[in-house]
């Protein structure tokens, strides 16, 4: 199940979009890797518990695996390099706040919601 960040953050390519983004992101169907469909990078909570968070390709989401698996989205882009600019943006934001900071306290499972699958 896909699971969106209350506050996502996002390019501005996929602002101006934002509901018809969602709903081709939680498609997930092997038709998104087709050359015509667009396709976008999600930031997500990281599956690896040494990482902090992930970076991947929608086209990728067709594959059987992450349908049984639950994706923490925290961010979305166009353009991969929109992607690491956002996740950029993120943590030095929070490490403008504290040198303490730690993005596992901040992007906790309860700050997401449910998407319409």
């Amino acid at each position: 199940m896909i699971f969106w960040y209350e506050d996502l953050y996002m390019d501005d390519s996929v602002r101006k979009h934002e509901e018809r983004c969602r709903k081709t992101i939680e498609k997930r169907s092997v038709w998104q890797k087709l050359p015509w469909k667009k396709s976008y990078y999600i930031i997500t909570l990281a599956k690896n518990s040494k990482n902090l968070f992930e970076i991947m390709g929608t086209d990728e989401m067709f594959f059987r695996y992450y349908g049984y698996t639950d994706i923490y989205i925290v961010g979305v882009a166009r353009e991969y390099d929109s992607a690491v600019e956002i996740l950029i943006k993120i943590l030095t934001k929070g490490y403008q706040k504290s040198s303490d900071y730690d993005p596992r306290d901040e992007f906790t499972k309860e700050c997401f919601h449910a998407g319409k699958e």
